[in-house]
């Protein structure tokens, strides 16, 4: 059996503990240190990626044109180049990109991916090797046709549309009613560029929402009082010069995960995010940044039905890495001072990856 001890993050903080796993599930955890390690650190749940847009990252960024004229449907930069890409170096630019992700310890990430049937069968075909993508596919054009919508839910987890703003509302609504009959989930942008209306956004029960950038307390509280997440992505709303009211968020209860939203913007590291996130909240007026964990191992993993923090338990498959101590405070370690390198040791199932290695656990 193989161990690895550390901090290990908990609903009530951090404890001195261990992880004991073969054959790819947990066998034992405990406190106090094992006598022989894998790996010693930092204790956390592997993360989700709560929104991405892998595609776009071989779209040249023009920052002399408003976002709205960069990502926009159907005719923004963004989907005027991605119609012209072929599909051969999409394919391999997303998985690259969810290879990277694996290695910065997320295993999943959910991607509103564009192009219709094709550009959610492309994404379904990334497999082994990756973080695994959560597809929230998009129809063609600002239409709900039937049969297309029915062709992408066949291999997509999801619907993830642009703002309500682009859409004609009635054709939004029966798009998502629909989505929602073939029990799959429902999710949009809100309130990036302008606001919009709460109410129409939340009739449309979403599984979570995306953004919120330019909301009203009221708006929060409703969103807080319908337990509806919101997924914010600090890195891409900075680079427009929004920044994402995730302390008014976290006063009025809502729930929050984080993105890293265009790739065309900002590579999706997850480390990164959640340094800026801190760092954010900390210009915002709040003391401490323990939130941001909460964001990230938890709320993040549990939008996809994931148990988060210290809910593991043996029988249960791996599902964790180990984060290099820096021997400060193990919440500043982690949302200041991660960042810069990958995680000492993933662990998903059988396989562990660690710095500059991969092992198979079944050939040990």
């Amino acid at each position: 059996m193989h161990y690895v001890s550390g901090l290990m993050l908990t609903d009530e903080g951090f404890i001195e503990g261990h992880i004991g796993f073969e054959d790819g599930r947990i066998a034992e955890i405990g406190r106090g240190k094992a006598r022989s390690n894998l790996a010693k650190g930092i204790i956390v749940p592997t993360i989700v990626n709560a929104h991405t847009h892998l595609a776009d990252f071989l779209v040249p960024l023009d920052l002399s044109l408003p976002l709205d004229q960069i990502v926009a449907p159907p005719d923004g930069l963004k989907h005027r180049m991605l119609r012209e890409i072929p599909e051969d170096r999409l394919m391999k630019s997303m998985r690259d990109l969810a290879c990277y992700m694996l290695r910065r310890g997320i295993s999943h990430f959910i991607d509103f991916r564009e192009g219709g049937v094709s550009g959610a069968h492309l994404l379904s075909k990334i497999k082994d090797g990756t973080a695994k993508p959560i597809i929230f596919g998009r129809p063609s054009h600002l239409e709900f046709v039937r049969e297309e919508v029915d062709e992408i839910l066949k291999v997509a987890d999801g619907i993830g549309v642009s703002a309500i703003s682009d859409w004609d509302y009635s054709v939004l609504k029966d798009l998502a009613s629909y989505v929602r009959k073939k029990k799959k989930r429902f999710a949009l942008h809100a309130s990036e560029i302008i606001r919009e209306d709460i109410d129409k956004i939340l009739d449309l029960k979403p599984s979570y929402i995306v953004h919120m950038t330019v909301a009203t307390d009221s708006d929060l509280e409703l969103c807080a009082q319908e337990n509806v997440p919101i997924v914010v992505c600090p890195r891409s709303n900075l680079l427009f010069g929004r920044i994402p009211p995730m302390d008014r968020m976290i006063k009025k209860g809502v729930r929050i995960a984080l993105g890293t939203d265009n790739a065309m913007f900002s590579l999706p590291d997850m480390f990164t995010e959640l340094d800026f996130a801190g760092r954010i909240l900390r210009y915002q007026g709040v003391k401490k940044v323990d939130d941001v964990l909460t964001m990230v191992f938890k709320t993040g993993r549990e939008i996809l039905g994931l148990k988060g923090f210290s809910e593991f338990t043996p029988g249960e498959l791996c599902d964790f890495m180990v984060i290099e101590s820096k021997r400060g405070d193990p919440v500043t370690d982690l949302v200041f001072r991660s960042s810069s390198s990958d995680p000492i040791m993933v662990c998903i199932g059988k396989e562990i990856l660690r710095k500059n290695e991969r092992i198979d656990e079944s050939m040990n």
